[in-house]
């Protein structure tokens, strides 16, 4: 495979922008060639690209090194607050005060949801062991169950560890993308140098990576691998601090709402990160026309693609042709999972106030997650489909509001009409 397609195909959507300029640097030596220009004349017209490229990519990497930078105290201080909640003294009560014979009063659950997280799921564990199989004893755990689950959910415990994995284990994926970028522009100077060598008859190719790497030492890699290293041993950490659930908790139905156009890394990470609450994850996906009427701008990626987009990290997808989801998702949750409690919702913490979630928050629990730092719909929007070549460029190197929209210096957010 020639390597223009490979870094085609291996070109984060996200960045495009900034890589190297491999087909426009392709183009100028073919062009050289059909106009018989002089080495000195080609070696002029190639420079000033590959200038270009560098300084394009040499601001991206030095302002995402700034923001990982700047975000690592961030991840500490979550890892630190999940050391805090679990080590929270919290007795998970003892066997004589829980109920064996099937029922279980209200004193029997404050001992247990006054608890932390690991005792709710010793408690629920101990009583499900004890229990003897009759069917009203089976509706009592299911309530119990129930409880459970959402005692869980809210507990300080479970969430510090939901934001401090999910945070982490977004920013690794950060940086391994960071660094298949760095190698892959590496990659790309020495391809194309090697080109304008053979096609000019030169030799200047070794002298000029040299000189790339010796002005662009940030190539190696060498400050993104330490970082790496640094939130492995965190995530490993984390890890061994996560709260021991509710039984069937690993088995729940998932569901979450969204439009997920000009579909991203950040959307990847958020419906990869749902798979902590349960097992069968169930996306409700806009239409066209609703998205409209909710942003007031029609879609990039039409219905059909956004829902193949999405099908890859879900199990189940349905369309809500409607700006209020709630008749839909009404419809999607059987009253069987309601009752034995075998759902929840769950979505990024970007929209608390989510249409629908008086209802939802009133049949099963409701989860949140961190977004992913500086990446956004909106700014690719911006960058790649505005017809202003002035504001593209402007937004490709913008600072991004807590949302990853990109802002100017007043903090407004770059529009891009409808």
């Amino acid at each position: 495979m020639k390597f223009g397609k490979t870094l085609a195909e291996r070109t984060l959507k996200e960045w495009r922008f900034y890589y190297v300029d491999y087909k426009d640097l392709k183009k100028c030596i073919n062009k050289s060639k059909e106009d018989s220009l002089s080495q000195e004349e080609t070696k002029a017209a190639f420079d000033a690209i590959l200038h270009l490229s560098e300084k394009k990519l040499s601001k991206f990497y030095h302002d995402k090194q700034a923001w990982a930078e700047g975000y690592i105290p961030t991840l500490e201080t979550r890892v630190e607050d999940l050391r805090k909640s679990a080590s929270l003294p919290g007795s998970p009560g003892s066997p004589s005060s829980i109920s064996m014979n099937g029922s279980m009063t209200s004193d029997d659950f404050e001992v247990l949801t006054s608890s932390s997280p690991t005792g709710i799921a010793d408690n629920l564990q101990l009583r499900l062991d004890k229990l003897t199989i009759d069917g009203n004893e089976r509706d009592s755990d299911g309530a119990f169950l129930k409880q459970a689950y959402r005692q869980m959910g809210a507990s300080k415990h479970f969430q510090d560890f939901i934001y401090a994995k999910k945070s982490l284990v977004t920013f690794q994926r950060e940086l391994d993308l960071l660094l298949e970028f760095l190698d892959i522009n590496k990659t790309a100077f020495s391809k194309i140098l090697k080109k304008f060598d053979k096609q000019t008859g030169s030799s200047f190719r070794e002298d000029r990576l040299d000189e790339i790497l010796q002005r662009n030492a940030f190539l190696e890699g060498e400050v993104l691998m330490k970082m790496k290293r640094r939130v492995e041993g965190l995530i490993e950490e984390v890890t061994s601090l996560k709260p021991r659930l509710p039984n069937g908790w690993e088995n729940r139905k998932v569901y979450t709402i969204g439009c997920f156009d000009l579909f991203h890394r950040g959307h990847q990470n958020v419906l990869l990160s749902l798979r902590e609450f349960g097992a069968y994850l169930i996306v409700g996906i806009h239409d066209d026309e609703s998205y409209f009427k909710l942003k007031n701008k029609y879609t990039i990626d039409n219905l059909e693609t956004r829902m193949n987009n999405v099908k890859p990290f879900a199990d189940q997808i349905y369309v809500i042709p409607s700006t209020d989801p709630l008749v839909y998702i009404k419809n999607m949750v059987s009253d069987q999972d309601i009752a034995n409690g075998s759902c929840c919702y769950a979505r990024g913490d970007d929209m608390l106030n989510f249409p629908s979630r008086e209802w939802v928050e009133s049949v099963m629990p409701v989860h949140f997650v961190p977004r992913t730092e500086g990446c956004s719909s909106t700014l690719i929007r911006t960058i790649y489909h505005s017809e202003n070549q002035e504001l593209r460029q402007k937004a490709a190197f913008a600072k991004t509001r807590y949302d990853g929209k990109p802002i100017d210096e007043d903090g407004n957010v770059l529009k891009l009409k409808a």
